[in-house]
Parts: structure tokens; sequence; C-alpha cells
């Protein structure tokens, strides 16, 4: 049998088999097919050598966003770069992700959950139940494997979070959730809240470390009362991102005020006055930054160049403000419990055309502090994630695991390789025209199966999520 490629010399990292050694990886097909200190060249039609260089399982990020406005597919290109091989898109619209995948995917993994909020989807902070339950219902038929509130930016009623949460578990989908409501914020008063209306039912809560951010109690306490949260609830899944900068819609109301409640207080934090002027003016003295496509990536821009932009586009564009603390994400990302497990299961991006994708590059700076371990590190951006929504084929470099791979170069964390499925997705900073393959539930898939979009079917009763933390969601022991 001659293998399609044959990666020679690399530190192979692989948590799942508790692999920490250099040597070879081959792949035939669309699935790794030997991993040992030594393979024989002529067994391989391709040989390459990436000495100096680390591989591991491709990259998975639990949270972050695809579909946004005015990208023309510049998230696919932007986590692709950064060595992701499956994205978990925490807001859609499912139907943009669907029209886009094929043509701009890059070749990436990529399932979506629908946001709802008003003007998505329902009219008002407080829905009543049935439209909930119609609504829900057609996003999990149109291919979406779950729902996301986007409570601290668009907070619903305590009431309808519940029934939200009810449904969404009653049709056994996945539910993301930015803690909010009329009632709290995004901030831990939030969390507190969060895990009480889950009621012990499966709840994932999004990026952990956005609410430690001093807005109710000093930062460190913040921590604390998060992590002991946390520690409490093995029906909650999470993760934190490790980026400065947050994201939020630029958008403004009738009355001239911001429509997100947080970018409302990102105003508020700094002592700019929550209204159009106000961002104007965090705009104008670069604290606020506007999210634009320059080139074929996303980048932030800011002063008159930021005006400009947003005023033209009618203030729908992205903003983010640099206000996510250093510490918040060190400890969300390392916090261990008694027994050792990580307290919050993964480090995600919550980027994608957000251009804060430094999983990998702010990751190992964590290696490189000691905080982590470099297994460590795998556990967290693939092995966990993987084990998250049931992805029972990626996550490791097993012998008949699907072949998602990523290879980098640990000195400066650039990303050298990409592979996923077994095709060759990213050369060198060099992008395949690869259509992108959109994960579904079969639920999902039934509806799906006439259109022209590759699918991969994937059973969420197999996940984290769904079985519990119980044995699925311990550490990897070394």
């Amino acid at each position: 049998m001659k293998y399609d490629f044959l990666f020679k010399r690399g530190r192979i990292v692989d948590p799942a088999n508790h692999r920490d050694f250099v040597g070879d990886v081959a792949v035939k097909g669309d699935k790794i097919a030997k991993v040992q200190e030594e393979i024989d060249d002529s067994l391989s039609e391709q040989v390459i050598d990436i000495s100096g260089k680390v591989i591991i399982p491709g990259i998975i990020d639990t949270h972050c966003h695809v579909a946004r406005p005015y990208a023309k597919g510049a998230g696919y290109r932007m986590l692709i770069n950064t060595g992701v091989t499956t994205a978990i898109d925490f807001e859609g619209p499912i139907e943009v992700i669907k029209r886009e995948i094929t043509k701009y995917g890059c070749g990436l993994n990529v399932a979506a959950l629908e946001g709802i909020f008003p003007e998505n989807g329902i009219e008002s902070q407080d829905p009543p139940l049935e439209k909930l339950k119609k609504v829900i219902n057609k996003n999990l038929d149109s291919g979406a494997i779950g729902i996301k509130i986007l409570g601290g930016h668009y907070p619903l009623t305590p009431e309808a979070t519940y029934n939200i949460f009810q449904i969404t578990h009653q049709e056994k989908g996945y539910m993301g959730f930015h803690v909010g409501t009329t009632e709290t914020g995004s901030d831990i008063l939030g969390v507190e809240e969060a895990v009480k209306l889950a009621e012990g039912k499966p709840l994932h809560i999004a990026h952990v470390n956005a609410y430690c951010r001093g807005y109710v109690e000093d930062p460190l306490l913040e921590l604390k009362i998060v992590m002991d949260i946390l520690k409490k609830s093995p029906n909650i899944i999470s993760e934190s991102h490790l980026a400065i900068h947050n994201g939020c819609y630029g958008g403004i109301d009738e009355n001239g005020i911001p429509i997100s409640y947080v970018l409302r207080n990102s105003l508020k934090a700094n002592g700019y006055q929550v209204s159009k002027e106000g961002l104007e003016e965090a705009l104008r003295l670069k604290y606020a930054g506007v999210t634009a496509l320059v080139g074929n990536q996303m980048e932030y821009i800011y002063g008159s160049e930021a005006i400009d932009y947003w005023k033209k586009r009618e203030y729908k564009v992205g903003v983010c403000f640099p206000i996510n603390r250093r510490r918040s994400a060190q400890v969300c990302a390392t916090e261990r419990d008694k027994k050792g497990n990580f307290v919050i299961d993964a480090i995600s991006s919550d980027g994608g055309a957000i251009p804060r994708n430094c999983i990998l590059s702010h990751g190992l700076s964590l290696v490189r502090f000691c905080a982590l371990t470099l297994s460590e590190l795998v556990q967290k951006i693939s092995l966990t994630p993987s084990r998250m929504f049931g992805l029972k084929n990626k996550g490791c470099l097993s012998i008949g695991a699907d072949a998602d791979i990523t290879i980098f170069d640990p000195d400066n964390a650039k990303v050298a390789i990409v592979l996923i499925k077994g095709q060759a997705c990213m050369v060198s900073g060099i992008i395949f025209n690869n259509p992108g393959r959109l994960m579904v539930t079969e639920r999902g898939a039934k509806k799906l199966e006439k259109q022209e979009i590759p699918l991969e079917v994937i059973n969420l009763e197999d996940s984290l999520y769904f079985k519990g933390k119980g044995g699925e969601g311990k550490q990897v022991k070394h």
C-alpha cells in the first residue's frame, strides 16, 4: 500500500494516545494510516520533511464567527491560516453559511448554532412560546446543530431565555449562551443566573473570560466566583479565548443609543457617553475600532477611517474595544479543579472573520510561560473540543481517524501545513480552493440532501455536552 502523504521527523503531540515524540505520520485517503518513530520513505507518494515543526490533530475552534457582513469569505481564510480544521460558528446565520461554504470554505468543517435575538427570528425580548418553538425547529431543520442566545448583546427576558433552553433541549439541539438577560448582564451575575435557568440540563456558556472584566467585583474575585460556579456545575460546557479585543455590533437605534448592550458597557467602562456621539468619540480617539475587509482579510481600523467606514455602512459593522483582561484569559485557560481537570473545557478564538484568531499564537505563549504543557494545549484546542461536539474521528492522530492535521513552527506559531480529510488545504500561506463541509445532525441532513453542499453528519448524542463530564470529560493524564 502506498501512502498519499508521509510527514517525516516532526514532533508528534497527540494527547489522546499519550504521544509526544519525534517521528512520522502517514496519511492514506482521508484517514491517518500510521504513526511511529520511523516509516519507510518508499511507502509514500509524497514525503514531506517537517523537522523542527510540530504536528497535531487539527485545531477545533469551539466558538467563532465565519459568517459576517462585508467579510466576503474572509473568516474561512483567516481560520485556515491559523491552523483551524473544524469551526463551530456561534451565531450563523445558517443560511449564509450554506451559501458561502462551497465557494469560500477552504476545506473547513463548519457547524453552526443559529443566533436568536430580536429582528433575527423573533420580534421582542419576550416572544410567545409557540413563536420560539417555531423558530427553533425551523433553524434545526435548516441545518443548524443548535441555538445561540446572545444575551449579553441583545438580552431576552429570563422567561424567554428559559423557554429557549427547554425547547432546544427537548429537540436535542446544542444550546450556546452568551450570558445575560433583561435582569442581569454580560458578567458574573449573568453566569449565576444562567446556571440557575439551566436547571441542571446541558448548557454551553461562551467565552467565560468575558464575564471577568471587573463590572461587578474586583476582577480577581470575579474569577474566583466564576471558577467556583463551574466546578459545581458538571452540566455546563464552556470555553474561553485569549484575545484582548472584544467584538460587538456598531448599530445605533432610533434614539441614538448603541443597540448592543456589550457596546454600551464598553463605552461606560472607559468613561464615554453611551450614545452615537460617544461611540464616534471612542473611534476618533482610537479606543474603539471597526472591523473592515482589507485585501482578503478582516482587520481593525481606527480614527477617521473607522468613522467613515462605520457611517458609510449605516453603522451596521463590527466594533471592538481592548477590554479583555490578560489575567482573566490566563486563569480561564489554565485553572484546574482538585482532581487536576481543567475547569473550562476549551480554548476558542471567538474569531473567524473577527481578527482575533490567536488560539495557537497566544496558546503557545502559555506553553512558554509553563502555564500549560504543549500536550495540555492540544488537549484544550483539539481533543476536548472533539469530545464536546461528539466528533469521534477528530481530535486525535489514531489510525483510522480523520486526517485533519495542523503542522506549525513552535517558535513563531506560524502554520506551515493544514490537511483536512487528507486534502491539502493550506501550505505555507497558500490556500487551496476546496469547498468546505457543513457538519449537520441527521435532522439537518434530511432537509439538505437535495442541495449541492458537502455534508458530514454528526451525532450530538455522542457529545460531552449531552453525555456529561462523568467519564468523557476527564483530563488526559500523562
